[in-house]
């Protein structure tokens, strides 16, 4: 359809501006040659300009479209990947060769933060540790708020021993946060790995879901493996 009004556009401006020349420069202008050269160059820069200002709208049409997708897997309050974001990044998973893990991480006593000290205390939480792992993890992980107070780290091309290095790298980041007046924050994480604890990402989740709930039931502020 864009393309049928762009040449219905075209035609209509090239009879628009050959009439205009015809009646206004030509009867001027008695050799054959230059009438066809005028006609031709002035024609040949108006379907350039429209052309350049067809793909100019075109461009920023598809830069728009890209800007929406990418607003769409992002979680607004944190600033990280979305739970829509895992969904879409862990169908190709399947075809990778290699290891990969899967961190669950959970803030401790998340909802005392919200019931205690209200939901703004709480967002200030959440955004303190999603920008944290953002920064200490590899450029080619991925981490996503899964729901809630839980957030999710794709560690591509790594094995459980790194990423249980990670794990408590990051474990350890986030227990000597400053957060004021208000209680320490402190997270436990469950970690699985790809092909030992699965053959699916499915495995891993259920797998990497189970080690944090060991973990929360260990006291919290800690790091089981599956």
């Amino acid at each position: 359809m864009i393309r049928v009004w762009l040449i219905f556009a075209m035609v209509l401006i090239g009879i628009s501006y050959s009439a205009l020349i015809h009646f206004t420069t030509f009867p001027f202008i008695n050799n054959f040659i230059v009438k066809c050269l005028v006609l031709g160059t002035v024609f040949g820069l108006i379907n350039y300009i429209a052309a350049e200002l067809f793909f100019w709208r075109i461009d920023k049409l598809k830069k728009i479209n890209e800007q929406l997708k990418i607003n769409l897997n992002i979680d607004k309050l944190t600033g990280i990947l979305n739970r829509r974001a895992f969904d879409e990044d862990i169908k190709n998973l399947g075809e990778q060769n290699g290891s990969y893990s899967l961190i669950f991480i959970d803030i401790d006593n998340f909802r005392d933060f919200n019931n205690r000290f209200g939901h703004d205390v709480g967002d200030s939480v959440l955004v303190k540790v999603g920008q944290t792992i953002q920064a200490k993890v590899r450029e080619r992980d991925r981490v996503y708020r899964y729901g809630g107070e839980e957030i999710v780290l794709l560690l591509r091309d790594c094995n459980k021993t790194n990423a249980w290095k990670m794990a408590e790298t990051i474990r350890s980041q986030i227990s000597e946060l400053d957060n004021g007046s208000y209680p320490q924050i402190t997270i436990s994480l469950g970690v699985s790995s790809y092909p030992d604890d699965g053959k699916t990402i499915n495995d891993l989740i259920v797998a990497s879901d189970q080690a944090l709930l060991k973990a929360k039931h260990s006291g919290k502020n800690c790091t089981v493996l599956c």
